[in-house]
């Protein structure tokens, strides 16, 4: 019961509003925003860092990788939760592909009962971007009552912020 309460804690403190990890001066700097697209192959790949409204570690680093003839896509990511100080590696997510177009591709966490989110994401291969949605599930369950906030939160990919403060902005991440 213990270990259900730490797990709750971690993942609450993960997407609350507050802002954890480093300063602005202590900010490790993780890799450019990249943009790989192999039509011949069937893959298309983005890292760089997740941003926007409710990220609880500014500073991470994610990886987004999917292939078409496995229809899905692999996720791992990692933040820095303090001065010299990062997370530990997140176990790899699998979305399932919905949609592989010339133009995008959208995977989907698989949900379950017990899930009180679910995640998308929106990779536009023309802009080079991705979207990446978080809603709340399952809202009626007891665990889920009001955790996480009924808010749809909407991320993107962009520099890390310790490149930015280092190297200043890059054009489009592509390669």
């Amino acid at each position: 019961m213990r270990w259900i309460a730490v797990g709750t804690v971690m993942l609450a403190a993960a997407f609350c509003e507050h802002s954890w990890g480093a300063d602005d001066d202590d900010l490790v700097i993780f890799a450019p925003k990249l943009f790989t697209d192999l039509p011949a192959h069937g893959s298309v790949v983005i890292s760089g860092t997740l941003t926007g409204e409710g990220i609880a570690y500014k500073n991470n680093t994610v990886s987004i990788s999917c292939y078409k003839t496995r229809r899905e896509c692999y996720i791992a990511y990692i933040q820095q939760i303090a001065h010299n100080q990062m997370g530990q590696m997140q176990k790899v997510e699998f979305f399932r592909i919905t949609k592989w177009s010339a133009d995008e591709v959208v995977a989907m966490q698989n949900v379950t009962q017990l899930d009180c989110v679910r995640a998308t994401i929106v990779i536009d291969r023309k802009s080079k971007t991705v979207l990446h949605v978080r809603e709340p599930v399952n809202q009626t369950r007891p665990p889920c009552v009001g955790w996480p906030a009924p808010k749809l939160y909407k991320w993107t990919i962009e520099d890390s912020p310790g490149w930015k403060k280092a190297f200043g902005e890059k054009s489009d991440g592509a390669e």
